[in-house]
């Protein structure tokens, strides 16, 4: 009797295992064979702002007729080729957006269930299709750069001074500024000085476009008015300008022969911007002396780009130019300063003290600039100071202006120049008239102009003096003078 009970006890547990095993199997391979019907995605943020240094949040709501198992969000920076994925089955995801970022990010949403029924996607489930997270910086944090352009000439007397003082502001870091200088011995500065500006004489600065208009300066910097720039500048800064914001770089290849500028303007306005933008190429060291000594700093070359703009309200907009280097342009001595400049003008006078030379004032809104090499070598600096530019000389002394303008030599001359460098000078060459007469390894740099070469018998005849800085990588720059001598 006992062995018949335990038979018909190992019979019902046996048949409670395969009944279990029959329920787990098959049936719930039955039901998925039976789940047909792919998983839905009923709502999602869809294309959204975010702002650098602050989260984003994307939500998403999906349905099935069993269950959603598997829900993914992918997402990049716009310039990424690589997507980053996390879960959202949650329903949401709180997307950082680094402090440093001025560009968009893109995402979709794939979903699934355990019959495997998906992916679907949204707006794709591979990302050939995308949501865009409208990246803006904190409006709180944007603050206005001012643009100054300095009209400036290599004849210019008065100029040098003006020049020291924008320069050693530029430096300091204490003023929120770009600026190029407008030589009016170049053309394509002069066109713009004249038809622009309408420009009355030099040096005069302008600010933002004509903003502000300071005229006026001083042979040395102790002569300039230095106030009256301080206050443009910072009255200039502290305008109420249209938020917006130009964001300038550069991609250059160490050792190649070009680079490219690539710009991005910014509106947070609440309408739609219109205005133009100019880029402009400089010089930092440039290829311009002052006659009466001093290099002139960050002198416009070119524009790079200069077009018309209309950026939408939240919107940016996006351009880029490719340019050669030339042979004679050192990359480490370039830079690019973006300016957007207003499409509604204002008649401004560039002699402001009678209100004449009128001409219509874009005011600049907007203002960046980069390097082509940040922090590279640049070339020395070097000028003749003494003989002076158009005056007669005794021994070396100038005495007064001449008729024409031309420089003359009587008696035994002190040639006297003047070299700087970022990092050092190694020596200063004298040449007359293309052959090199002597060489100065050491400041301050001075040469005594006697009977060589071919001024021992010349009376007043034309000659070209010469100099030639090295600094302590190779890199030249020369400065020179036409005289006429009697030794």
């Amino acid at each position: 009797m006992k062995t018949l009970f335990k038979l018909l006890t190992i019979i019902i547990v046996a048949l409670f295992v395969i009944s279990s095993v029959y329920i787990v199997f098959y049936l719930d391979n039955n039901a998925k064979e039976s789940d047909t019907k792919p998983p839905e995605i009923i709502d999602i943020t869809g294309n959204t702002t975010g702002t650098t240094g602050k989260i984003t949040t994307i939500e998403v709501t999906f349905s099935d007729n069993i269950n959603v198992t598997d829900a993914s969000i992918y997402y990049k920076p716009a310039s990424s080729d690589t997507w980053q994925l996390a879960s959202i089955l949650s329903g949401s995801i709180d997307i950082k957006i680094p402090a440093n970022s001025n560009e968009d990010y893109y995402y979709y949403i794939t979903v699934d269930d355990a019959a495997g029924n998906g992916p679907v996607g949204l707006p794709s489930i591979d990302g050939s299709k995308y949501y865009i997270i409208t990246v803006s910086e904190d409006i709180e944090e944007l603050s206005h750069t001012v643009f100054i352009e300095e009209a400036t000439g290599v004849n210019c007397y008065y100029c040098t001074g003006v020049s020291e003082v924008i320069e050693e502001f530029f430096k300091s870091g204490e003023y929120n500024f770009y600026y190029v200088s407008m030589v009016w011995d170049y053309d394509k500065a002069k066109n713009h000085l004249e038809n622009d500006y309408n420009i009355y004489g030099q040096p005069t600065v302008y600010i933002d476009g004509g903003f502000k208009v300071e005229m006026g300066g001083g042979h040395t910097k102790e002569e300039v008015d230095t106030s009256k720039y301080i206050e443009s500048i910072n009255t200039a800064e502290n305008r109420n300008v249209p938020k917006i914001k130009v964001n300038v770089t550069v991609d250059y290849k160490n050792g190649s022969n070009n680079f490219t500028t690539n710009v991005v303007v910014k509106n947070f306005e609440g309408t739609t911007y219109t205005g133009t933008l100019k880029v402009h190429l400089a010089e930092i060291v440039s290829r311009w002396n002052y006659k009466t000594g001093g290099n002139i700093h960050n002198a416009f070359i070119e524009y790079l780009i200069n077009e018309e703009i209309s950026v939408e309200a939240g919107k940016e907009y996006k351009t880029s130019k490719n340019r050669a280097i030339s042979t004679s342009e050192i990359p480490d001595n370039l830079m690019v300063v973006a300016v957007v400049f207003n499409s509604e003008s204002e008649q401004k006078y560039s002699f402001p003290e009678e209100n004449k030379h009128p001409f219509d004032a874009y005011f600049a809104d907007a203002t960046d600039g980069a390097y082509v090499i940040a922090g590279g070598d640049l070339p020395p600096q070097v000028s003749i100071i003494n003989p002076v530019e158009g005056k007669l000389h005794i021994f070396g002394i100038p005495i007064f202006d001449t008729i024409f303008k031309t420089t003359k030599l009587i008696g035994r001359t002190k040639i006297q120049v003047n070299a700087s460098d970022d990092s050092k000078i190694e020596k200063v060459e004298l040449y007359v008239d293309n052959e090199i007469q002597d060489t100065d390894n050491e400041a301050p740099y001075e040469f005594t102009l006697k009977k060589i070469g071919l001024f021992k018998s010349l009376f007043l005849r034309k000659h070209i003096i010469k100099v030639i800085a090295y600094d302590d990588t190779g890199k030249t720059a020369t400065d020179q003078i036409e005289v006429k001598v009697r030794l």
